[in-house]
């Protein structure tokens, strides 16, 4: 007779942790309407009454999904930009991250487009905004400082950038062929920092 393991017991720290990082791939995958809490629960290998002693319902689960993903992106966009000085560097370097950021963040991204594209309630609606800011507010920081092409707004070269990156992620998972061609991402990173730069 084969034995069951009993499943690790976590401190509610860590047992949130795990709910959120197995949640954040499934509503990638299915959206928010398309998700249900016993999908989750199922991935999270607990009993769904344990999702509801740390989220009292779907949508909060899900707000508390994308504040992971700012905290992510912005962790992921501050490491590419910490080591280049001023805005020339620094968009060179984004540019140069870009494709890797993509790949790597895929889910993020995802979840994001995701929840843009949907305005289920307010408080998603105020979430998924917040989350889009703060992206947007260290990209607006990234670019400060001198090298950006005369008269280009750092903000609005900033959400720019934003809106390449939640586009690309929309675009690539579906096989849209010309995205999908070789070459497409040097060529596109061309484009954008001949627009931004001098």
């Amino acid at each position: 007779m084969r034995k069951t393991v009993p499943a690790t017991r976590l401190d509610a720290t860590r047992r949130r942790a795990q709910i959120l990082n197995t949640a954040m791939p499934v509503f990638a995958r299915f959206g928010f309407a398309g998700t249900s809490t016993r999908q989750i629960a199922a991935a999270a290998s607990i009993a769904e009454p344990i999702l509801y002693r740390h989220f009292r319902n779907k949508a909060a689960l899900f707000r508390a999904v994308l504040d992971l993903v700012a905290r992510r992106l912005e962790h992921a966009i501050g490491a590419v930009i910490a080591s280049a000085a001023g805005a020339r560097a620094r968009l060179l370097a984004l540019a140069a991250a870009l494709p890797g950021l993509l790949a790597a963040h895929e889910d993020e991204l995802r979840v994001l487009c995701g929840a843009a594209a949907s305005h289920t309630d307010t408080a998603q609606t105020r979430a998924t905004r917040a989350a889009l800011t703060r992206l947007g507010t260290v990209l607006t920081k990234g670019l400060g400082g001198p090298g950006l092409r005369r008269g280009v707004d750092r903000a609005t070269a900033a959400y720019f950038l934003l809106e390449v990156g939640l586009g690309s992620a929309l675009l690539r998972p579906v096989g849209v062929r010309a995205v999908s061609r070789r070459g497409y991402g040097e060529r596109a990173l061309a484009l954008l920092t001949h627009a931004l730069l001098p």
